[in-house]
């Protein structure tokens, strides 16, 4: 049982840009498939949260050519500002806190009907705060903070294995 354990951290270890390459793809896959196959546009915050993918990918291609501890980091930081955002995308869309991003107007520059119009083409369709897709009662970004909690986890784990073996191949 310990020596399948180890053989799986070492696989996980060997393979971790490949594993971050295939989450964040699969990850930004889907957003784009429910925006433009199922007619669901993301709201701001749905857009921010896919920046930290999109590095994640770079990362991961830049690995290809680097294997250094320090891409790791980085990506253990793109991980955890993924589950910053989508936590409070979370928060403001249970209404535990308010973001008025895009959905406020001082009115001041409407003149005439057509400014009021050219206005409300520039606002987005969607607001940050309305639930309007869930899976198992679970919006997509409270599945994005389960899933960037998850590879918090696995990458934490991973530096922290590599510190262990450099540690102990260095005594």
């Amino acid at each position: 049982m310990k020596n399948n354990r180890k053989y799986l951290i070492n696989i996980i270890e060997k393979y971790y840009f490949l594993i971050v390459f295939i989450a964040s793809s699969s990850i930004l896959i889907s957003a784009y498939i429910l925006e433009l196959f199922f007619n669901h546009p993301p709201c701001n915050l749905c857009e921010y949260q896919r920046v930290p993918y999109f590095l994640l990918l770079l990362i991961s291609l830049v690995s290809v050519k680097i294997k250094k501890k320090q891409l790791k980091i980085v990506a253990l930081i793109c991980f955890f500002s993924s589950f910053i955002i989508s936590g409070f995308h979370s928060l403001v869309e249970r209404k535990l806190i308010e973001f008025n991003i895009g959905c406020t107007s001082t009115g001041s520059d409407i003149d005439n009907i057509e400014d009021l119009r050219n206005f409300l083409e520039q606002k987005p369709l969607i607001k940050c705060d309305e639930i309007s897709f869930s899976i198992l009662g679970l919006s997509l970004a409270n599945l994005n903070l389960v899933i960037s909690a998850l590879l918090i986890i696995l990458s934490y784990y991973i530096l922290t294995n590599h510190e262990n073996k450099t540690s102990k191949n260095n005594r």
